[in-house]
């Protein structure tokens, strides 16, 4: 065989060579994309079996169940109930608040937080009231000392009413020697200053009783109150007790 024809021979045989190559290659790539696209599928597959379908559920104004994929906008002033596959309820959709609905949520909410704010403040004054006190007796002798305080005012009011009383006879004593003619300007004046004097003094012995008043008032509360946490107290110490003897019992009994 001359070079020529060896030549030709060792072209058609790369040729031939190169071709199987991107043959076993283009199959290679078909079978892995066929891989991928399987594996796609069943993914897919495998995700829509996961996820189940859901439908929502209404009832209209007039009566009307609609059910359908998405929220019927038949119903959306409407509660909207939204179903698992299997016809479970999985939640509900609340229907939007009218202007009424909106108000009364408004109250409701104004509502709880004064009953939350009124709770604090409780709370607060229920730590200040056990923090103060020790026991009723000392309660009761704090509302003594307050209204001693109160009582020395009255006290002090009444002795200067009784001497103002005093002072006001002897003016009327001196008033009579004018009784038919005009009561001299300095006569009239203590006459002034005695009624005003002595009214001064009514109203500090009326303020002075109102606070006493007062003041029973409150320790009597704060006195109540207190009652009322010891014996709350007492009752979950109680409550206490009676669960770690239960536990203690249990316990002896797995032993």
């Amino acid at each position: 065989m001359g070079r020529k024809s060896q030549s030709q021979h060792r072209s058609v045989t790369r040729t031939k060579g190169r071709a199987r190559a991107v043959a076993l290659a283009s199959g290679a790539l078909l079978a892995v994309a066929s891989a991928l696209s399987s594996n796609a599928l069943r993914a897919q597959s495998a995700s829509t079996v996961r996820t189940p379908m859901l439908s929502y559920v209404c009832t209209t104004n007039t009566g009307h169940t609609i059910t359908g994929e998405f929220p019927p906008p038949e119903c959306k002033d409407r509660d909207v109930r939204v179903l698992n596959a299997d016809g479970s309820l999985n939640r509900v959709i609340p229907a939007p608040l009218t202007r009424e609905g909106r108000k009364k949520r408004d109250e409701e909410e104004a509502k709880r937080r004064q009953e939350e704010e009124a709770e604090r403040k409780q709370s607060q004054k229920d730590r200040s009231l056990l923090e103060a006190y020790g026991s009723v007796e000392e309660i009761d002798a704090a509302r003594d000392r307050a209204v001693l305080g109160r009582q020395g005012l009255i006290d002090r009011a009444n002795q200067r009413i009784a001497q103002y009383q005093r002072e006001r006879k002897r003016l009327d004593n001196e008033a009579e020697f004018y009784a038919k003619r005009e009561m001299p300007p300095d006569l009239k004046q203590a006459f002034e200053i005695n009624t005003a004097l002595t009214k001064q003094q009514e109203k500090t012995r009326a303020d002075a009783e109102h606070d006493i008043e007062q003041i029973k008032e409150r320790f009597e509360a704060d006195k109540k109150r207190y009652q009322q946490l010891e014996a709350m107290a007492a009752e979950a110490a109680q409550e206490r007790e009676r669960r770690e003897r239960e536990a203690e019992a249990q316990s002896q009994a797995q032993q």
